[in-house]
């Protein structure tokens, strides 16, 4: 491989690189609008609850067989709510952030030391300017170049890797929104009762 080939190659991987840290972005974004609606249901559920609580934990002691039922399956289904979106803002949080320290931390097999391209390798392995000059000054094309494979890789694992949890948090987010209107539901017939009764 020449020189010329050398770099052309190097521009590519350097282009791929910034495409990906794009890509890094636009599931940032989705993940801050997942958290956005898991607050908005966490709210709703604590504010439901608290309803609840006034109506009936603090309400009359002597309360139907029925209402028993009712109240522990509204108590059940708040439950649940809260579990799936707690599991959804763990999800969409390491969608935005990165699991693992250093890149041979990281899934998909054994990754070599990024240097240059990836800050915590870099810094990590030299800790001076003094180490980092000297590395860098004796650093070949060649070199550049399979730092720049090392990172494309790490940065497509990563991409992989932020997409599949952010796919997680949005089907949590999913499964929350049944218990929670069933909750809502069952709450309403409940507040009805003394009108029927």
């Amino acid at each position: 491989m020449t020189e010329g080939d050398i770099k052309e190659r190097l521009s590519m991987l350097t282009w791929m690189i910034d495409r990906y840290d794009v890509l890094r972005v636009a599931i940032s974004r989705r993940a801050a609008i997942v958290l956005s609606a898991d607050a908005i249901l966490v709210t709703a559920t604590i504010f439901l609850f608290g309803q609840y609580h006034r109506s009936y934990l603090m309400g009359p002691d002597i309360i139907s067989n029925s209402e028993q039922k009712m109240s522990l399956a509204f108590i059940a289904f708040s439950v649940a709510t809260i579990a799936c979106l707690c599991f959804s803002i763990l999800s969409a949080t390491s969608s935005i952030v990165n699991v693992w320290a250093k890149s041979s931390d990281m899934p998909g097999g054994a990754t070599p030391q990024i240097y240059f391209f990836h800050a915590r390798d870099t810094y990590e392995d030299f800790k001076n300017f003094e180490s980092f000059q000297q590395t860098i000054q004796k650093s070949t094309d060649k070199d550049f170049l399979n730092h720049a494979e090392a990172e494309l890789w790490r940065v497509i694992v990563a991409t992989y890797v932020r997409h599949n949890e952010l796919k997680r948090a949005i089907v949590y987010l999913y499964w929350a929104i049944f218990p929670f209107l069933t909750s809502l539901i069952i709450f309403s017939i409940m507040l009805m009762f003394p009108l029927i009764s």
